[in-house]
């Protein structure tokens, strides 16, 4: 588990590393790096597991039909009819 984890981590920082090299890059070279920019793409860089497992769950909750927290309202119907 140990050595799972140690790959995982490595492969993590890689990938990473890779995304914020990139993405650097790209803002050097248009000519549009800023302090503020730069930081925003370390912080996508970083926290982009924290986006998939966010989806993930998501996915999960609607194909496995789980319930949503507000099972005691009544269900409203978006359509609506509108006489012209």
């Amino acid at each position: 588990m140990f050595f799972g984890f140690l790959i995982g981590a490595i492969l993590y920082g890689a990938f990473t590393l890779v995304v914020l090299i990139i993405s650097s890059a790209e803002l050097q070279e248009s000519c549009t790096s800023t302090a503020s920019r730069l930081a925003r793409v370390f912080f996508m860089s970083v926290f982009w597991p924290v986006t998939i497992v966010i989806l993930t769950i998501g996915v999960l909750v609607t194909r496995l039909g789980i319930q949503s927290f507000r099972t005691g309202q009544s269900q409203r119907f978006g359509l609506t009819h509108r006489p012209y």
